[in-house]
């Protein structure tokens, strides 16, 4: 496996491996998103992204439209070809039997059936391998951020999302339920959960705020709802329970009484007992039934439990210009810290307007590894 110094051409034609790897989003698992183009004589001779497990991987739709073509061609991927048989015969050996001369590759598969096999076969069938470098490998990471996550650990990625006022409360102390944030920042949370798995609150924020978690200022699918309640009790009108047969809702519970049981049943809303695992078993669970990228819309008490049990990833703070004093529910109700250095950090820190608010979003540093 060599690194290769890349020419202008390469890097334009990973940007569209990218860029096609994108359409997959939100329908793939338990693969990665994957995107790959085949270039002959600086023409574009093949292009391919994964759509859904069982489908043709993205070099395979990419080889069916170079046909004849790909002899010779250089293959740009977002991710090392597998080289194992699943649903889909492996990717390096079609490939390798297609005739291609070149691949550049963004990043090796962890999947243990893959991991640097893929890259192998493409080697010892006589092509030139590169990987693309540093920067490239982070962006492949990156993309499949929820899909790394759950092989390394099997968690799903969770993305803890709020608007907060300049002195960090999530509303005001009356419990005025008007939106903190302006209208930009909220299409902009629409759009996220067109993009994610899955959608978490708890009961508390189902109480409080009666949100419907659908895809409404964009344009997408509705992610899958999770609602975390101790006993299971909800409103019987709550948005998220009228509308569970519309859009799939899960309900997590760690005891459950007849009568809830039988309201959940009524609504359509599934339900699963998590047990004494808590919140890591849950969120074990989730990942199980496909659910890696889980966007957390819930209010102090499940972030401030989450963060302590060290199960948030990233970071997406919308401040809004506002100062709302005493009072006013703050942030995370998580266990206080007795000094800095015990505080929780985030790294890869960015910051960015939308209309009046600034965004903030960041990777949280894991305090257990």
């Amino acid at each position: 496996m060599l690194r290769g110094v890349l020419r202008m051409d390469d890097e334009r034609y990973l940007e569209e491996a990218f860029t096609l790897a994108e359409r997959g989003h939100g329908g793939t698992h338990p693969n990665p998103l994957v995107g790959a183009v085949l270039v002959k004589d600086e023409e574009v001779v093949g292009r391919g992204w994964h759509l859904a497990p069982g489908r043709p991987h993205a070099e395979a739709n990419a080889l069916a439209e170079a046909g004849e073509r790909a002899r010779g061609a250089t293959l740009y991927c977002t991710l090392e070809p597998c080289s194992h048989h699943g649903k889909t015969p492996p990717c390096a050996d079609a490939l390798v039997a297609a005739g291609i001369a070149r691949a550049v590759i963004a990043l090796g598969d962890p999947n243990p059936m893959v991991n640097g096999r893929g890259l192998r076969k493409l080697r010892e069938g006589g092509v030139d391998v590169e990987l693309a470098g540093a920067t490239w490998a982070q962006r492949a990471r990156r993309q499949n951020a929820p899909f790394l996550k759950f092989q390394r650990t099997g968690l799903p990625l969770v993305t803890y999302k709020a608007a907060v006022t300049l002195d960090g409360k999530v509303a005001a102390a009356g419990g005025d339920a008007r939106w903190i944030s302006c209208l930009d920042s909220r299409r902009a949370v629409h759009e996220l959960r067109s993009r994610v798995d899955a959608v978490m609150v708890g009961a508390g924020t189902v109480r409080r705020d009666d949100p419907e978690l659908t895809v409404r200022l964009a344009d997408g699918r509705d992610p899958v709802r999770v609602v975390i309640s101790h006993d299971g009790i909800l409103p019987a009108d709550a948005k998220v329970l009228t509308g569970a047969r519309q859009v799939r809702t899960i309900v997590v519970v760690d005891q459950v009484s007849d009568a809830a049981r039988r309201l959940l049943d009524a609504r359509g809303a599934e339900l699963i007992e998590a047990g004494e695992g808590g919140l890591r078993a849950t969120l074990e669970a989730l990942a199980g039934m496909g659910l890696l990228d889980i966007l957390c819309e819930g209010g102090p008490t499940l972030a401030g439990e989450l963060l302590a049990a060290d199960l948030i990833d990233r970071v997406l703070l919308f401040v809004a210009p506002l100062i709302v004093g005493r009072g006013a529910p703050d942030l995370f109700a998580a266990p206080a810290v007795s000094a800095v250095d015990g505080a929780w950090r985030l790294k890869d820190v960015e910051w960015r307007p939308v209309c009046d608010d600034l965004l903030l979003s960041g990777t949280v540093v894991h305090r257990q590894g």
